[in-house]
């Protein structure tokens, strides 16, 4: 691979496959995003095959529709609204089947439930998305959507707003809000038992 499209933005790289069939650049752009978008679509699905299927199937989608990608948004953007759309439609279709596969917080072992107490050693760790699969039992879907997109991946309030089609930046701060007390209380709970 060439070791010069690290350092190329996103949208360059989309360039580069859209005008040249640059393969390097779509690689690239996979390895950028495949971590991402699988935990985006697990969150949804609550399986893990069930996610590599749905990420696959997105990351079609976004390969088939690069030509279509305009830049008014950024590329993070596009990705995730692509992403959450697809999944939301498919798992929409099979809705008996994956509420079936959810797990009923009483009967989450204790130790499931157990989370970083600092966020930051949790990302040094390599952890955070697996912290985020387990916050995702406690969140409602759109706030756990917004908390990764604002602190994971540093969207703004207003591209949360767009890629989750709330009518207004006051929705999108809300869900954030939300996400994070939660979050905060899950944090709370895990340093008071002193795990």
């Amino acid at each position: 691979m060439n070791p010069g499209l690290k350092t190329l933005g996103d949208a360059e790289l989309v360039g580069q496959i859209v005008d040249q069939g640059s393969e390097a650049a779509s690689t690239e752009l996979f390895h950028r995003y495949r971590k991402k978008i699988y935990i985006w679509a697990f969150n949804i699905a609550h399986d893990r095959e069930e996610a590599v299927d749905l990420t696959q199937e997105v990351f079609i989608r976004i390969f088939n529709g690069l030509g279509g990608f305009d830049g008014r948004a950024q590329f993070s953007t596009w990705v995730y609204s692509i992403a959450r759309n697809h999944c939301l439609s498919v798992m929409g279709t099979k809705k008996n089947r994956w509420r079936k596969r959810l797990a009923d917080l009483d009967d989450v072992e204790a130790e499931d439930l157990s989370f970083s107490n600092d966020l930051q050693q949790a990302q040094i760790a390599g952890e955070l998305d697996e912290l985020l699969i387990k916050a995702g039992r406690l969140m409602k879907e759109l706030e756990l959507e917004a908390f990764i997109l604002h602190f994971r991946d540093g969207l703004t309030v207003k591209e949360i707003s767009r890629t989750l089609g709330c009518t207004n930046t006051s929705g999108a701060r809300t869900l954030i809000q939300n996400a994070n007390r939660k979050f905060k209380r899950m944090v709370g709970r895990k340093d008071q038992t002193g795990d």
